[in-house]
Parts: C-alpha cells; sequence; structure tokens
C-alpha cells in the first residue's frame, strides 16, 4: 500500500498473478509465495518432457567430463537447441528457482561447443524441474526486515583447476534468498581458504548495494549484516586485518571484505557446513543433503506445495 502514497493504483483484491508469476499471500503469517508454474508448464511441453515422470531428485549428478564416451560435440541445430534449453532455464534459475542455478551455471558455459553429455545433463535439469514444479520462493521473516547472507567455495573443481563461488542474501532466516549467486572465481585461488576468501568480494557487494536499497525504502540496517561461512580459518584471515602473508598475492580489490568487517557492516559468523545454504550452489550434491538446503534456499511449506498441486492438477 505504500507505493499509492506515490503513484495512483487501483487496489481492489489480492493479487495472484503478475508477469508469468502466480503469487500466495498469506496474510497471517505475513508472506508471500511466488511460483512459475506456467513457465514450466509452457516448456515442458515444448521440449517434450513428461510430466509424470519419472524424475531426478537432483538437477545434476556430475560434472560432463571431456574424457566421457558422450562427448561427441552435437550438430548445429543440436548447438541451437541446447542453446534454447539453456536460455529457458537460466532465466527460471534467476527469477524463481535459485535450487538449478549451479547447473546452469556450468552448463550455460558450453553452448558454443556442446556435446552429447552437455545434452544429457540440460535434459536432465529439465526434467528436475518438472518434477518439481509446484515448489516456489518464499518470503517472510518474522524478525522484521533484517539482511543475512551466507557463503561458500568449491576449491578448484573447474576443469582448468578455477574455484567456483556461491553466495544467497536473505531478508531473515526464515525467508527465501533474494539474490543468489553462483560464478566460477575470475583468478586461480592456490588454497580453498584463499578460494573462500575471494567468494566474499561478490557477496560484500551486494550486502552494500542491498542495504543501500533498503535505507532508500525507509528500513536501514542499524546493526551489521551477519555473513554466515563455515571455513574458520577464511575468518580468521578476514579478522586478522594485518595477516598479509597469505593474501598479498590477492588483488586489492577482494579485500574489500576485510573494509566492511573492519567498519562494523558486515558480521562474520561461522556455520556447519551441512546447513550452508551456498554449498548447493558450488558443486553437485547427493539428494539427502541438496533437498535439506533447497529448503532453506526456498522455504517452501509443504502445505504450500499441496495447495499448489491442488489448484493446478487438471
Amino acid at each position: 500500500m505504500k507505493l499509492s502514497e506515490v503513484y495512483v493504483i487501483t487496489v481492489d483484491k489480492d493479487m495472484k498473478y503478475y508477469l508469468g508469476y502466480n503469487i500466495w499471500r498469506e496474510r497471517a503469517s505475513r508472506s508471500l509465495t511466488l511460483n512459475q508454474l506456467g513457465y514450466i508448464l509452457d516448456f515442458a511441453e515444448r521440449y517434450n518432457v513428461s510430466l509424470t515422470g519419472p524424475f531426478p531428485s537432483t538437477p545434476m549428478d556430475y560434472l560432463p567430463d571431456k574424457a566421457s564416451k558422450n562427448n561427441t560435440l552435437l550438430d548445429q541445430r543440436g548447438v541451437t537447441d541446447y542453446q534454447s534449453r539453456v536460455g529457458t532455464l537460466l532465466y527460471l534459475a534467476i527469477q524463481s528457482r535459485p535450487d538449478i542455478l549451479y547447473a546452469i551455471s556450468i552448463l550455460s558455459s558450453h553452448t558454443k561447443a556442446p556435446t552429447r553429455d552437455h545434452l544429457t545433463a540440460i535434459n536432465r535439469v529439465l526434467a528436475y524441474v518438472v518434477g518439481t514444479r509446484n515448489i516456489g520462493l518464499r518470503l517472510y521473516s518474522h524478525e522484521g526486515v533484517k539482511l543475512i547472507a551466507t557463503i561458500d567455495a568449491s576449491y578448484a573443481c573447474q576443469p582448468d583447476f578455477k574455484s567456483h563461488s556461491g553466495c544467497t542474501l536473505h531478508i531473515g532466516k526464515d525467508s527465501a534468498s533474494l539474490i543468489t549467486i553462483s560464478k566460477k572465481q575470475k583468478i586461480t585461488a592456490d588454497s580453498s581458504t584463499s578460494a573462500e576468501f575471494i567468494a566474499t568480494h561478490l557477496i560484500a557487494k551486494e550486502i552494500m548495494w542491498a542495504r543501500n536499497l533498503l535505507k532508500s525504502l525507509g528500513y536501514p540496517q542499524e546493526e551489521p549484516t551477519v555473513l554466515f561461512e563455515d571455513n574458520m580459518s577464511t575468518i580468521a584471515m578476514i579478522k586478522n586485518i594485518s595477516n598479509g602473508k597469505k593474501t598479498k598475492h590477492i588483488e586489492v580489490r577482494y579485500n574489500l571484505i576485510r573494509e566492511l568487517v573492519e567498519k562494523m557492516v558486515i558480521k562474520m559468523q561461522h556455520l556447519s557446513t551441512k546447513d550452508m545454504t551456498s554449498d548447493m550452489l558450488t558443486k553437485p550434491l547427493a539428494p539427502g543433503p541438496f533437498v535439506h538446503l533447497r529448503k532453506k534456499i526456498l522455504r517452501m511449506l509443504a502445505r504450500i506445495i499441496r495447495r499448489v498441486h491442488l489448484v493446478y492438477r487438471l
């Protein structure tokens, strides 16, 4: 309703559909649930993906290997089809399905010369999304408008020995991720601690942007934003401003996190790997850990999932 104080708008009932999003509002819990079921059903028909399964339990179970027997390059028609599938899923991953963001970040880097292995992998993501089409993002926090973030990195996991960063930004620990990033690092880290340190640069910039945005909206962050990290060595490295031996080879810009911690804009805090949401953004996980972290990144309630299914079962 605050928009009505600035713009002339008409409000006659709760919004249930907007720009491809299905929206469920629970006033009692002050939560919003966003889902793109219509978009998923459309591409399921376009790419001939069965709605009845069987469906994989995770979007990716391994990284396509150059040594695979199925590493034959696709023809031009196959390349175009692959690029179409990647683009379709990339939009979905950015908008409402961060649980597939890691898989898409890996597969989108092979759009110029995809192989049969890559096609098999992207089809698995399609099937996974169709199988989990009733889930979405639940935005909610009983603690008010309070930013928290998570960060993780997978050391030297890429074929060129680059590491992979993953981070999430939430408004409250009970809300879905508002900003989710899964990205290959540009420089080569020489240890897992350095990889984690470099990864913090990504989320540090997002935290500053989000804090400024919330301040402009009337929700200034009076306390430091808590950044959860599962590597104790990285936390020690960031807090020890004078320790230059281990980080002097790292570009100056990656030391932004130290400045923000020193100024009390960000507060580093340890979190166990099993509960680290960002872990699913840095590597393929087994079904058990993946589903556990998916609940944290989406915050979708089972009763809402059932409701979505009932609404669209016909």
